[in-house]
């Protein structure tokens, strides 16, 4: 008898431990996933304002059963922080420039001459593309989900003086510019004709001003309005480079979220990336003309300038290239135009 009385208490207790846990289970799904969205913008960027379009968008359409955390202005660490912390798991998504340390290929975005204008840049970043295609290869080898890319803007060369042989690729320019200690940057400045110092950007300002370098490549018009407008006195247009950044997040907690709510959080990154273009040209339009409006004499190549620029390059700078971005990559890139 006291057996069966001990068999019966057993019983009960597993059932109540049962019901707890139904109900802890069930107080845990209507718990909000909270996506930590980590970005290496300040909050004045066209780049935070999307981030914020996002969060809307992603808890209104889920209906708050997903909800964003923005930590912008590198709160949370500097895009290789960021980036590896995503791919441990610790942070969740980013908005960064990732870095190449894990993959070299990873930095193939910023090739010189990637693209000749925004038409032609909006068809290589499309997200059905061979790079972006690609790109959601290379995340997905590290535990990462790829989004998008996001376009920041096409960058030009800020001059103290004019330069010479403006449209002939290939020409020596008469003067050394300070670029990015990047390949991507160094080789495409030196094929269009440029000698080149890569000092840090934080001294670039200081070394305008003294003589050191007679100008820079590394950004596209509102980071030449906004740092050197005061320094520089010439703007071209070359379009040699294009800034742009990614979308990501840690594929494990993709992954965790509900299929419906993930096609809302994925739609979401990928149309605000993709409508970015739109916004970075007409970004180039507006700081342009403040240019202009500053004193700074800006200087538009045409089209057929353009692509004379972008052939000469793509052919001499791709090659030198190819150890670290491999010939199967480029030759995919080269074919998606």
């Amino acid at each position: 008898m006291k057996r069966i009385i001990a068999l019966l208490l057993c019983l009960c207790a597993a059932f109540a431990l049962t019901a707890c846990n139904d109900e802890g289970g069930e107080k845990a799904s209507n718990e909000p996933t909270v996506i930590k969205l980590a970005t290496q913008h300040p909050i004045e960027h066209m780049a935070h304002k999307a981030a914020e379009r996002v969060k809307a968008r992603i808890e209104k359409e889920t209906e708050g059963r997903v909800q964003v955390k923005i930590y912008p202005a590198n709160q949370l660490g500097d895009a290789s922080q960021i980036y590896e912390e995503i791919i441990r798991g610790s942070i969740d998504a980013g908005h960064i420039t990732v870095p190449d340390q894990f993959d070299s290929r990873l930095g193939a975005g910023f090739l010189p001459y990637i693209a000749r204008d925004y038409d032609q840049i909006r068809e290589v970043f499309a997200s059905d593309a061979f790079l972006p295609q690609e790109m959601s290869k290379m995340h997905d080898d590290l535990g990462v989900k790829f989004f998008s890319y996001f376009g920041e803007g096409f960058i030009g060369v800020g001059t103290v003086e004019p330069l010479k042989n403006v449209t002939t690729p290939g020409t020596e320019k008469g003067m050394m510019i300070r670029v990015p200690g990047l390949d991507v940057f160094k080789f495409g400045a030196e094929e269009l004709g440029f000698r080149t110092s890569s000092l840090p950007y934080a001294d670039t300002y200081s070394a305008l001003q003294t003589g050191v370098v007679k100008g820079w490549l590394g950004g596209p018009p509102n980071l030449n309005y906004l740092g050197f407008r005061d320094v520089i006195n010439h703007y071209y247009q070359y379009n040699v480079n294009f800034e742009s950044t990614q979308y990501v997040m840690n594929q494990e907690k993709f992954m965790s979220i509900p299929e419906a709510d993930r096609k809302v959080v994925e739609e979401a990154f990928v149309d605000e990336g993709q409508q970015s273009f739109l916004m970075a040209e007409s970004e180039d339009q507006m700081y342009r003309k403040k240019l202009e409006e500053a004193g700074v004499e800006v200087h538009m190549l045409t089209t057929q300038e353009l692509e004379e620029c972008a052939s000469y390059v793509r052919d001499k700078a791709w090659k030198r290239l190819e150890k670290n971005l491999t010939p199967e990559l480029l030759e995919g890139i080269k074919n998606s135009y």
